[in-house]
């Protein structure tokens, strides 16, 4: 081992010698073959030994003085080189055992091996930067998504009667209908100062100025309340705000109704007036919003309303029963006046025969029929029972008889009408305009005329 490492030394060594000769102009020649340390005399040569001897025998001892034990390489490099770049190379290295060897740095040039590189000498070794560590943001909590607004496309007529619906955006063009005072419509567009709208069985344009439109009609709606909630869910909860994290106040059931306010509603949750001083939330899935006001008419509507208003005007609800003196008949006139009850309201309740029977005694009373019973039920054209009373002489009229006593004892459930007749035959013949006033007993209408 020695040997071989004193055999690369020289070689070494020779060839750096050869390259400062050149350099100074002289020769030195070197001894490239020598085996043994020729600058360490009286050091015995160490013959190769094999690895099982390495491991197995003591190393040699060293002689005390070492001082001089420099390779051929070393002395010269040390005479070229203020600072030697090498370090002093044992001449008998032996492994300990259970520690790690560590590779001679003498060996660097000899064995080929490359070292690490140092850094230049001059510069300061620029450190690795610290990189200081991103601190992590806690999350910020996650915002309440906006709700959404409710969305509100009605107008509300704003107009102290009605205001005409046309046929297109200009007051020439024919009227299709009325939007009556606080009537709803469905806002379909804007078309400068008219907006075309729905309501009813009418679509046309009104003048913007007669509507409550936006944010206007929607706190005009609440105003009026122009619509209820109705609960459309078996049971459902009414909270204090709009969204389940809000006190629940109580619970309704199907078909419970609320007015609604809708200026203070979502999309999601409708406001309701729950209590006279409290306000409260539905959820708008289960339940339905009821309008309360009016929608447009057509002018053939607005005929049947107004038809309808004045029939429905001239009917008397209730006639309360009366009583006057009694009057006296004989019995013909009697079972006359039986037999004619019978034939004009043998199907009608008790009330409704006593009625006849004060209808013939008014026109008695009134003189304008006759003086007895049989002239007034034999008037022309007046009672067409009485040429059917054969008919009725085989039936039971003890409810006939009873109704004609009651009405002569001065009983009277019918006031001072004059006129009755079938209701099937009023309104065949279209006769409800001719009444002034009116009063219905089951099939029979009692009325008073126009003229």
């Amino acid at each position: 081992m020695k040997h071989l490492k004193y055999r690369i030394i020289s070689a070494v060594s020779g060839s750096v010698c050869f390259f400062l000769a050149a350099l100074s102009g002289s020769f030195l020649a070197s001894a490239d073959t020598q085996t043994d340390n020729p600058l360490s005399p009286g050091v015995p040569t160490m013959e190769p030994s094999s690895e099982n001897d390495i491991a197995s025998t003591a190393p040699t001892t060293l002689p005390d003085d070492t001082s001089s034990k420099y390779t051929l390489a070393e002395a010269i490099l040390n005479a070229t080189q203020p600072s030697p770049e090498l370090t002093k190379a044992p001449d008998i290295w032996s492994p300990t055992p259970g520690l790690t060897v560590t590779p001679d740095p003498s060996l660097t040039l000899v064995l080929g091996l490359t070292p690490t590189p140092e850094p230049t000498p001059g510069l300061t070794p620029t450190a690795a930067p610290t990189l200081t560590p991103t601190p992590t943001l806690a999350p910020s909590p996650t915002p309440s998504p906006t709700p959404e607004p409710f969305v509100f496309t009605k107008a509300i007529a704003n107009v102290t009667d009605y205001v005409n619906i046309r046929e297109g955006a200009s007051t020439n063009t024919p009227v299709l209908g009325r939007l009556f005072k606080d009537g709803i419509v469905e806002v379909l567009g804007i078309e400068g100062e008219w907006a075309y709208i729905s309501s009813g069985n009418v679509t046309g344009y009104i003048f913007t100025e007669y509507l409550h439109l936006g944010e206007q009609a929607l706190a005009y709606a609440d105003q009026i309340t122009a619509y209820n909630v109705k609960v459309t869910a078996n049971s459902l909860n009414i909270r204090s705000g709009p969204g389940t994290d809000y006190e629940k106040l109580g619970s309704t059931t199907y078909g419970a109704t609320f007015p609604a306010l809708l200026s203070l509603s979502n999309k999601e949750w409708i406001a309701i007036q729950y209590t006279a001083d409290t306000v409260a939330y539905v959820y708008a899935d289960y339940v339905a919003l009821v309008c309360n006001q009016r929608v447009a008419m057509t002018l053939a509507e607005i005929a049947t309303a107004e038809r309808t208003a004045k029939i429905e005007k001239t009917h008397v609800k209730s006639i309360p029963v009366t009583y006057r003196d009694p009057i006296s008949i004989t019995d013909d006139d009697l079972r006359v006046f039986a037999l004619v009850v019978a034939a004009e309201a043998y199907w009608e309740p008790y009330e409704g025969k006593l009625a006849v029977a004060n209808v013939i005694l008014n026109r008695l009373i009134g003189g304008k029929y006759g003086d007895t019973v049989y002239d007034v039920v034999t008037a022309p054209g007046q009672f067409s029972g009485y040429n059917h009373i054969d008919k009725f002489t085989s039936y039971d009229l003890s409810d006939c008889y009873a109704a004609c006593r009651e009405a002569l004892s001065g009983k009277n459930n019918i006031g001072d009408f004059v006129f009755f007749h079938a209701d099937y035959y009023v309104n065949s013949h279209d006769e409800w305009l001719l009444f002034s006033s009116w009063h219905q007993i089951e099939g029979h209408i009692f009325f008073k005329r126009t003229w």
